[in-house]
């Protein structure tokens, strides 16, 4: 079981770069092109970096070249994106070879993407450096650049280079036998393969999604593997016909396992596969020792000794095969001698090297989720942070209104003992008097209670010494139940100001024509989630109609009448605004189906003195203020506005405007 896993995660890597079809036809084309005596630099260097791509999987020294000239060229010409790509397909070309050739390339390329703010690149570097440390077994750091990588692809939502990168992390996952992150990236690579319509990536994400440890299981899916990748690439059916061999060889069938090994080696020899051949090598010596066929078992081993690289799981089984085939010679003490050596290779010194690395990932996956909670709490802090402070700045503007409030009421008062010698005028201003005098009360009130709530909560949690410390649940309650408040004083804030504005300047409309039904769209459209969130229907049936009126005063009046019915109509309620022609007239009506108004509120609803605050379904606050504009901004546009409302069955609101002349 060992010995397949490990040849499994070694196909996977050389699988997981490109699906090299048809490359040879499109190398022909691209030289055939670099010919032409028409190409300009730009496009000439933009051509030997295709080339050197296209090679870097068939023939190394050939992408080399390629690679170095682009270099050259993008250097002396200052073609910033090519220099990194160049340095990237030099990288990718010493990657099975020269390792630290292959990193020393890929750090230069990610200076000079992030030298030349080149995203992309530098995202594609990082991949590169990741590959360089998965390469080494350092798995911590392969998997520190495969996230930075994948932060950026997901900004561009390059498909490509994220359904390669997916491979990458994948086949870490697998090493480190994460089974629950191996599964959610496959299944992203997944979702990527089917979207793009590319076969041979989907079937590499099926692979890596395939969990069941019984070998019949095993050998029947990669067998339907096998054959539908027959129609696919020759590199790709290579390395699962591998997977094959070494399954037979676990089931202890090498007559079978020869079969499938023997396809891959055909390939493989013709200098057409991009897959370990080392693995390949150890899986065949394996099938023949066997067999007792020594002499190819010999054979097949210092095909391996002679491989420029051998990875770590390989030369480990290197010991285990050698030990069979002199078992099999009757060289049982040197047999006994290589099966001690391999196990000496697989003592528990790095098994534990591997658990610090898989130690460190976990860790750095927890530092990660606490940076992005941490990143979202802290803008939601500073939003509410300016949100204060808007607030504050518009308490003090009403205090100064409130101010000159109190400033006209002393000066009508003076007129009034003025002018004491005229009884009829004397009960008049009195009755100005008392109206202005129940006004200011009121406003006081409105000031005190309906204000000072919120800008409290806000002060208490601001002056909070250690708000930091709160756990994510306990910030995200308290800001939400501040951020309420906040809306309600600014909806408050705002009736304020336009109540104070008519008070000082007299209400003077700027009628103009407009559709009726354009502006209570804007209306409706921008009350809708308030009444979502009281799952309440709001229905806009407002036909097209010009009409001739004021119209920031028509959107103030809609928009308070609405948002009364929303705050009185319980949860599942259903609210309607209509609209019909009478007498030259557009009468606009607001049906809810709410709790309905009391007739002691009824009789004082447009008086400002005398209106009541009353708790919405939800205990939404309320002033009656809205109301008093709303009767006071119709009357200046030449219109009336009244209500129908029976208790517990709901209310409707009319108001008429003027139709256009």
């Amino acid at each position: 079981m060992k010995k397949f896993r490990s040849t499994f995660i070694t196909v996977i890597y050389w699988s997981l770069f490109v699906t090299i079809s048809a490359q040879t036809s499109l190398i022909d084309s691209l030289e055939q092109v670099l010919t032409s005596d028409k190409l300009k630099n730009p496009e000439k260097a933009e051509l030997l970096k295709e080339l050197a791509n296209a090679y870097v999987y068939v023939d190394t020294a050939k992408c080399r070249m390629y690679s170095k000239e682009a270099l050259k060229l993008a250097k002396n010409n200052g073609y910033r994106k090519v220099e990194v790509e160049a340095n990237i397909a030099l990288a990718n070309s010493y990657m099975t070879k020269e390792p630290e050739m292959h990193r020393d390339y890929a750090l230069e390329a990610l200076r000079l993407a992030q030298s030349y703010k080149l995203e992309k690149q530098e995202g594609r570097s990082h991949t590169a450096i990741g590959n360089y440390y998965l390469h080494t077994n350092q798995y911590y750091l392969a998997h520190s650049h495969y996230k930075k990588a994948e932060k950026i692809f997901l900004k561009f939502d390059d498909k490509q280079l994220l359904s390669i990168l997916y491979n990458n992390l994948n086949l870490l996952y697998s090493i480190i036998n994460d089974s629950e992150n191996l599964k959610y990236y496959a299944s992203k690579q997944l979702e990527i393969a089917i979207e793009r319509g590319d076969q041979a990536m989907e079937l590499r994400a099926r692979r890596s999604l395939f969990t069941e440890k019984d070998s019949q299981q095993k050998i029947d899916f990669f067998l339907d593997l096998y054959q539908k990748s027959l129609t696919m690439n020759v590199n790709y059916t290579q390395n699962i016909a591998l997977v094959c061999g070494t399954i037979y060889i676990s089931m202890d069938l090498p007559h079978k396992a020869l079969i499938y090994l023997r396809k891959a080696l055909e390939n493989a020899e013709a200098g057409v596969s991009i897959m370990n051949t080392s693995a390949l090598y150890i899986s065949l010596a394996e099938a023949y020792a066997m067999l007792n066929k020594i002499d190819s078992a010999e054979y097949f081993i210092k095909k391996v000794q002679d491989s420029p690289i051998v990875y770590e799981d390989t030369e480990k089984d290197i010991y285990r095969v050698t030990s069979l085939v002199e078992a099999a010679k009757g060289n049982y003490k040197k047999a006994l001698e290589e099966y001690k050596t391999y196990h000496f290779h697989s003592d528990s010194v790095n098994i534990n090297m591997k658990s610090a690395e898989i130690a460190r990932i976990k860790n750095w996956h927890e530092l990660e989720q606490k940076d992005i909670e941490n990143e979202n709490l802290q803008k939601e802090y500073l939003k509410q942070r300016k949100q204060t402070f808007i607030l504050l700045i518009s308490l003090i503007l009403i205090l100064a209104l409130l101010s000159l409030v109190v400033f006209f009421y002393r000066k009508i008062n003076y007129k009034n003992h003025q002018l004491n010698r005229k009884n009829f005028e004397i009960t008049e201003k009195n009755c100005q008097l008392e109206e202005l005098h129940a006004t200011k009360d009121k406003l006081f009130s409105i000031v005190a209670h309906d204000l000072r709530s919120p800008i409290s909560s806000l002060v208490t949690v601001l002056e909070m010494p250690n708000i930091h410390e709160l756990d994510s649940k306990a910030q995200k309650k308290a800001f939400t139940d501040i951020s309420k408040q906040v809306d309600d004083a600014c909806r408050l804030l705002d009736n304020l100001l336009q109540w104070a504005k008519n008070q000082m300047q007299g209400i003077v409309p700027s009628p103009v024509c407009f559709d009726i039904q354009v502006e209570s769209k804007i209306v409706s459209d921008l009350l809708q989630n308030v009444a979502l969130s009281k799952k309440i229907t709001l229905t806009n049936c407002i036909e097209k109609q010009n009409v001739y009126a004021d119209r920031d005063m028509f959107l103030v009046i809609l928009r308070n009448i609405v948002t009364n019915a929303i705050k009185f109509t319980s949860e599942g309620g259903d609210i309607t605004i209509n609209s019909e022609i009478e007498d030259n007239m557009l009468i606009i009506s607001v049906k809810d189906t709410g709790k309905g108004i009391s007739q002691e509120l009824q009789d004082n609803l447009f008086k400002l003195s005398k209106t009541k605050s009353q708790l919405g379904t939800n205990n939404e606050s309320g002033t009656g203020l809205g109301l008093v504009l709303c009767a006071d901004f119709v009357k200046a546009n030449g219109g009336k506005i009244w209500f129908e409302s029976k208790i517990g069955q709901g209310t409707t609101f009319f108001f008429s405007v003027p139709l256009e002349h």
